[in-house]
């Protein structure tokens, strides 16, 4: 799938290398979101096994400083059916959003409960109040939690209750708290509980996505609790209602609670700036491109090896939706600044492509110092590969300097906060096997047949856009290639079926294998096993896969039967040359009594370190920089939050 030339790299010094991969700071206020698996390893609930585990997930999730709220939808991507473009996985929605609405919340928490290894999970669908919430099952019996309407139902001895002991015993509906439908009339809404039939859907989650991103020698990536000038996820969809084009006109700007006693927080952003030294004897370029071939460093910046062509190819790749600064909220054409490119060249010609390399979009030859606003590309993707070709002689063709500043949206309830007194913050790397590992997503656009066939070995034998809830029956098999000089560590394997429902949800026979190297000798890690309470035709799957020996190739076997609709692929790579790493500077920044304070730490490795406050911290901003080990720092003063 990698359709590119064999690659040269500056592998001699290797051993000076300093990239941090998935680089985080974890804060003892929060779990280590990076996926599921860390999520549930926090040692507020780590020890603890049903009712006791489910109510401590629960709160957390709910809490004003921690917790997710209510705004609406969380939409990505230009699908035709609004199934394949709300975002129900549970990390994305805790890290990036940490907002959404019940028929997202819903799934989410059905989501976590099965990843953090409470027992089998579902999502309840209450037609009679539109609502949406879960269930999830353990010690015998179901349990309802919903992050929506902030209710549990508790029994006088603690014991979390289900939505049917719910819906038939009214002294599970006396009294309120924070926690019991603060905000909606309890014996109205008993009535409906009591009255409206329940449908059930079986996976309505889907998982995979992980906070993994490569921070390289140049490059600093700072994370704001507060919105920066107005740079948000912007879906024209946000527009269709009144009060929700109210909600987002409210200063600050953009996506907020609406029930603001649910969370402290609006939205954050983050920005990336990668600015690497490209002269002679700098490593930068060696430590951050991501392939190249016939280029290297010289005297004057980058350039050419011999006379002819070369070209060097620049990963661009966040965890973070990437955000423009918001105009005209009735349009796009107006927004800007999500990622620009900055540099100063001759002799180059520059192209981008948003599918891994497979296909080219040209952005402009530039002649000396210039500007490019991807905007337009980039705005709502998770990154880019951006390639620089040079064409003429050494020393005449060359790239004197490149920076690349991009904007992201980050969930602020997920960054490290600080608290009053001690608090012991850790660094950490790596994913959730202990490897250092870069993400390489595949992710079909089956609503046209450009954005399916790409990845596939060979087109499926019945696939039709238009049948929008079977696109594909049968069996398609798609390719995945690690990125160059990488090899497959594990991956996560994802689709979005359809399913039969009620008594024939046994018929369904939905699946998905895998083969290293070869499409042939398949191993099957996902066959369909729906309840017969399905009442829903959409549901999700996403096996992660370990492979016994990392691999360049693993192929991907769907089976659709009923019927397959999207497949979504995340792949874990490991560098051919392991690398040491190097050092990574921290810097915190906040305020406590109205004085701005600052913590920087700098470390060779993961570890511990603590920030010691006074008083009630008002957290501002958190920043990781690799430093470039040649020519000056990186250029560019924070702003300032929005208050």
């Amino acid at each position: 799938m990698w359709l590119l030339p064999v690659v040269v790299m500056l592998l001699s010094a290797a051993g000076a290398f300093a990239a941090q991969y998935s680089p985080r700071v974890v804060s003892p206020h929060h779990a280590d979101a990076y996926s599921l698996r860390t999520f549930s390893e926090y040692p507020r609930w780590k020890d603890l096994a049903g009712d006791a585990r489910a109510w401590e997930i629960y709160r957390y999730l709910v809490d004003p400083r921690t917790g997710l709220f209510h705004m609406n939808e969380v939409i990505e991507g230009d699908d035709d059916l609004s199934e394949y473009r709300t975002i129900r996985d549970p990390i994305k929605i805790i890290n990036v959003y940490g907002y959404a609405y019940c028929a997202i919340l819903g799934p989410v928490m059905a989501g976590i409960c099965e990843g953090a290894g409470l027992g089998e999970a579902r999502t309840l669908v209450l037609p009679g109040w539109s609502h949406v919430a879960a269930e999830t099952f353990y010690d015998g019996s179901w349990h309802y939690l919903d992050l929506d309407v902030r209710a549990a139902f508790r029994r006088p001895d603690g014991r979390l209750a289900s939505m049917d002991e719910a819906r038939t015993d009214p002294a599970l509906w006396t009294g309120r708290g924070p926690l019991f439908f603060p905000n909606d009339p309890l014996e109205e809404t008993r009535k409906v509980y009591e009255t409206t039939p329940v449908e059930y859907y079986h996976d309505f989650h889907s998982t995979g996505h992980t906070m993994d991103y490569v921070l390289r020698q140049g490059e600093t990536f700072t994370r704001w609790w507060a919105p920066q000038g107005g740079r948000w996820h912007h879906d024209p969809r946000y527009n269709q209602e009144d009060w929700l084009r109210a909600l987002l006109r409210a200063e600050p700007v953009g996506p907020k609670p609406n029930h603001r006693d649910f969370s402290i927080h609006n939205y954050g952003n983050g920005r990336f700036v990668y600015e690497p030294n490209l002269k002679r004897p700098s490593t930068d370029f060696a430590d951050g491109v991501y392939s190249a071939a016939g280029v290297e460093p010289g005297p004057d910046g980058l350039t050419l090896t011999h006379q002819g062509e070369g070209y060097a190819i620049f990963e661009v790749r966040s965890p973070y939706i990437i955000v423009p600064v918001v105009g005209d909220m009735d349009t796009t054409a107006d927004d800007r600044e999500a990622s620009v490119i900055e540099l100063d060249a001759r002799g180059a010609e520059l192209t981008l492509s948003l599918d891994n390399g497979l296909t080219w979009q040209p952005l402009l030859i530039p002649d000396g110092p210039t500007r490019i606003d991807v905007t337009p590309s980039v705005a709502g993707t998770y990154g880019y590969l951006l390639r620089i070709r040079l064409s003429g002689e050494p020393g005449r063709a060359v790239v004197r300097s490149l920076r690349i500043t991009t904007w992201v949206q980050v969930a602020p309830a997920a960054l490290p906060s600080l608290r009053p007194g001690t608090n012991r913050m850790e660094y950490r790397t790596g994913d959730h096997y202990g490897l250092q590992t870069r993400v390489v997503e595949l992710r079909s656009r089956a609503h046209r047949p450009e954005g399916l066939l790409q990845y596939l070995v060979e087109p499926p034998e019945d696939y039709d856009p238009a049948r929008q809830t079977a696109r594909i029956r049968g069996t398609i098999t798609a390719r995945v290639d690690a990125p160059p000089g990488t090899r497959i560590a594990w991956l996560t394997a994802g689709a979005s079926f359809t399913t039969h429902q009620g008594q024939a949800a046994t018929q369904t026979r939905n699946a998905i294998a895998y083969a290293v190297g070869e499409p042939e000798g398949f191993v099957e890690v996902f066959r369909s096993q729906v309840p017969t309470y399905c009442n829903h035709w959409f549901t999700n799957a996403d096996p992660e896969i370990r492979l016994a020996e990392p691999a360049r190739t693993v192929f991907v076997r769907y089976t659709g039967d009923p019927g397959l609709n999207n497949i979504r692929i995340y792949a874990h790579c490991t560098e051919d040359e392991p690398r040491t790493g190097g050092r990574v500077t921290i810097r915190h920044v906040w305020r406590e009594g109205g004085q701005r304070k600052t913590h920087t730490v700098d470390r060779e490795g993961p570890g511990a370190y603590h920030i010691v406050t006074e008083g009630q911290p008002e957290d501002e901003s958190i920043e990781l920089r690799v430093p470039s080990d040649a020519g000056p720092e990186p250029t560019g003063a924070p702003r300032r939050p929005n208050r």
